[in-house]
């Protein structure tokens, strides 16, 4: 019986001992493991980039409310268009030179003008590019900063033919011959930058924006946000469905006194250029040189001046500022083409 009793003890001890055994072995904490292939802590570093409280919050609402984030002709993915229309596409000609058919386009988004995710560091936040860009039409050199990655897309692109001050008649055959639908660098650039610059009564000058403002496009209309409405990474400075107006990038560069006045000199620049336009597409359309929506019967004989008029109509329309973005030189443009048109 006493022999029974140890027997017993004894199996009980090596049944507790075995069983310490796998609990240990189950819960002891092993080795660290060897370092990332980099080395880097991955808390820090998505923290040398993320860590700005709601800022990016901000910019990041701001795009998802912009026009360049709608996505209205991400079906423009072709190799003609994709380079413009889409984010891959932008980085891929920016990269390479290269237009390429995007087989799976998404739109503009942080991506397309900041190194994203690429290095890891601050230098993410870089833009892709700020050369100086050579304007397909006009030749000359577009350099204003930031906004020269801007200038990329938002330029006029290859007018074929395109009629020569004095010139011979031109042959159009593509039914859509224009300068496209943002050519806002070279109304902005100015004299000599791809428009018919037809002989008249008032001579072409250029704003003083052309000479003071040095970074272009983003001084106005990435200025200090409202909301996500206008300024900021939304871009817009109409906004309120066109009632009202963000001229803080205007007034703080020291160009303009106030807002109030800039308002009433802008209001009346627009009401005499929309006024010029208007004056202007009713003679193109009396004498028949373009369809009431635009387009072109091709093929379609027009004299240099009347190819002119039609080219410099639809450069100031496409750029949609109605003077604002270089207010003498459209003057110019439109009230010379309108007389020689009469």
């Amino acid at each position: 019986m006493k022999r029974k009793i140890t027997l017993a003890i004894f199996s009980t001890l090596l049944s507790v001992m075995l069983g310490s055994m796998v609990i240990s072995s189950c819960t002891k904490v092993g080795p660290e493991g060897p370092p990332g292939a980099d080395g880097a802590d991955a808390v820090e570093t998505c923290q040398t980039c993320h860590n700005f409280g709601e800022v990016i919050v901000a910019k990041m609402d701001q795009v998802k409310r912009s026009k360049h984030a709608s996505g209205t002709n991400i079906i423009r993915n072709t190799a003609g268009c994709s380079h413009c229309h889409t984010s891959k596409g932008f980085r891929e000609i920016i990269a390479t030179g290269n237009q390429v058919l995007v087989s799976e386009p998404t739109a503009i988004n942080c991506r397309t003008c900041h190194q994203i995710h690429e290095k890891y560091t601050t230098e993410d936040y870089k833009l892709r590019t700020d050369k100086a860009v050579t304007l397909i039409l006009g030749g000359k050199s577009y350099n204003y900063g930031s906004s020269n990655l801007c200038a990329n897309c938002h330029q006029a692109r290859n007018v074929s033919p395109m009629p020569a001050i004095g010139g011979p008649d031109i042959t159009i055959s593509n039914a859509r011959w224009s300068p496209h639908y943002a050519p806002q660098a070279n109304i902005f650039a100015g004299v000599g930058n791809g428009a018919y610059e037809v002989p008249g009564s008032l001579a072409y000058s250029n704003s003083m924006h052309t000479t003071i403002v040095s970074k272009g496009c983003v001084t106005c209309h990435m200025s200090t946000p409202v909301g996500y409405l206008a300024g900021g990474h939304q871009m817009n400075v109409v906004y309120n469905d066109k009632t009202a107006y963000n001229y803080s990038g205007c007034t703080a560069t020291g160009c303009h006194g106030n807002a109030a006045t800039l308002a009433t000199t802008m209001s009346t620049n627009r009401t005499e250029i929309k006024g010029l336009l208007t004056q202007l597409e009713t003679l193109i359309l009396q004498q028949g040189l373009m369809n009431a929506n635009g387009m072109f019967t091709v093929p379609k004989t027009l004299t240099a001046k009347q190819a002119g008029a039609v080219h410099n109509y639809k450069l100031v329309y496409y750029d949609s500022s109605y003077g604002a973005h270089n207010y003498p030189y459209v003057k110019a443009l439109l009230t010379n083409s309108i007389a020689s048109l009469q």
